[in-house]
């Protein structure tokens, strides 16, 4: 009875040393598979739904950002254009990531106000405004060669409208009317208060000529 014992403990540690062996031979194989086997290729293709003109430029576009990666205003073009086309998470990630690259650069105010526009138009606003009131910093300290005064105006404006909207709590996504109206509605105002400091005060009217003897 001693010996048939034996004999099963060998049968059984031969059995779970083929089923080890097999084990690990699966195991090399897989290993070997994703080791050597060549990188898939990821490419971004271009959106389905745009015509081949946009298409052309949105890849001119692109070619333009890489090649000048601390250009703000190429960063720009590509976000625009991929907003233009529809693709508002691409547009936010071409203005992010070129905002990036472009860190020292003067002009990256302009990938800035691109993001904020791109949150915006995914009714994003407090993403929007926070990037718009980076804009407005980073505009402010490159100065009027980098950033002149009528753009600085134009991104002040986008910004007062998006902080009227967001200070007034209405969700753009429930109510985008709503918050379009108190957006204007602060415009509306700016626009008030600068005809009211640069109208001249009213002149009295002509005198009337003596009548002729």
């Amino acid at each position: 009875m001693f010996t048939t014992g034996v004999r099963k403990d060998r049968n059984q540690s031969v059995q779970i040393h083929r089923f080890l062996s097999l084990t690990d031979l699966v195991v090399l194989v897989v290993v070997a598979v994703v080791l050597f086997l060549p990188p898939r290729s990821v490419t971004a293709g271009p959106p389905s739904k745009v015509d081949p003109d946009a298409r052309l430029a949105l890849a001119f576009a692109e070619a333009r950002a890489r090649a000048n990666p601390a250009d703000g205003k190429a960063i720009a073009d590509v976000a625009r254009r991929l907003g233009e086309a529809g693709q508002y998470d691409w547009a936010v990630q071409a203005a992010a990531v070129g905002a990036q690259r472009a860190h020292d650069s003067p002009t990256r105010w302009r990938a800035l106000l691109a993001a904020s526009i791109a949150h915006a138009d995914r009714l994003e606003v407090e993403e929007a405004l926070e990037l718009a009131n980076h804009t407005m910093a980073e505009c402010a300290e490159v100065g009027e060669v980098a950033c002149p005064s009528y753009e600085e105006v134009r991104v002040e404006l986008y910004q007062r409208h998006l902080d009227a909207g967001v200070k007034s709590g209405i969700d753009p996504k429930k109510d985008p009317k709503g918050f379009r109206e108190k957006g204007e509605a602060a415009l509306r105002s700016v626009r008030a208060i600068g005809a009211g400091s640069n109208t001249p005060p009213p002149q009295p009217p002509p005198h009337a000529p003596p009548p002729s003897p």
